[in-house]
């Protein structure tokens, strides 16, 4: 082995780029056998190296056991948490064309099909669609990615996700998803851990969000935007939350 040889793979471990904004990125701990770096510039916290999809898949599929199209837990309390929770949102979606990502039983989709002109949710799991297309006709449910979506070629007046994208494994390809799902003009709103936030604990690992694989990544306010920004879209309305959660709005572009 030569000179160097070994601090240089020991930087290797170590130290990686930020996804967000290529910024020099360091391990900040190490919580269920994954490690989770930390960036140096903006703040992004990500599970590196992230999991395959493979190991993703095998971890998600005891997630939707007992879920049919006749059976959601707790289906009745979410459906009336979800009218509520679209409310504040009816503005934006006043006659408008609606995408859910991550829509699972369709319960907010079904909340948006109140005032969209048209509401579309997509999960990966076949059986929660088969749930929603089943008991929320005025909408319309696909087991399909994002990037199926985008293929079709449908673009949408409001783009919803909802505690999504912490469990992604990475950014570029939901944000380019995203780009091309998103009319120009049109709006997108983001829930996630909020890194950043004075209510989260001093001491990451006491943070229940942190919970990989379940959650791969972990946005501050600065990489949040930047991320966004990045690909297209402007801050359209940044929500306070008094628990260390995101609630933003973003507006694509007019630019195509």
């Amino acid at each position: 082995m030569g000179p160097g040889q070994s601090t240089r793979r020991e930087q290797s471990e170590t130290e990686t780029g930020c996804p967000v904004c290529s910024g020099p990125s360091r391990q900040a701990l190490l919580k269920d056998g994954h490690a989770i770096f930390g960036c140096d510039v903006c703040g992004f916290l990500f599970v590196h190296p992230y999991p395959s999809q493979g190991e993703l898949d095998a971890f998600y599929n005891a997630d939707y056991r007992g879920v049919d199209r006749n059976f959601y837990p707790k289906a009745a309390s979410r459906r009336r948490r979800a009218f509520v929770r679209s409310l504040p949102l009816a503005p934006h979606v006043w006659g408008k064309s609606v995408l859910e990502l991550g829509c699972g039983g369709g319960f907010m989709t079904a909340a948006f099909a109140t005032w969209a002109k048209r509401a579309v949710g997509i999960d990966l799991s076949q059986a929660a669609i088969d749930y929603a297309a089943a008991h929320f006709p005025k909408a319309a449910f696909r087991c399909e990615t994002l990037a199926a979506c985008a293929a079709r070629g449908e673009t949408f007046d409001f783009v919803f996700s909802s505690e999504l994208f912490e469990h992604l494994p990475g950014v570029d390809k939901v944000m380019a998803g995203l780009m091309q799902v998103t009319r120009p003009g049109g709006l997108v709103y983001v829930s996630t851990p909020d890194a950043s936030h004075p209510a989260r604990p001093a001491d990451l690992s006491q943070w229940s969000d942190i919970c990989p694989p379940e959650h791969l990544q972990w946005f501050g306010r600065d990489s949040l935007t930047r991320l966004f920004r990045n690909h297209g879209f402007e801050p359209y309305k940044l929500m306070r939350n008094p628990k260390p959660a995101h609630s933003a709005l973003f507006r694509r572009s007019q630019v195509t």
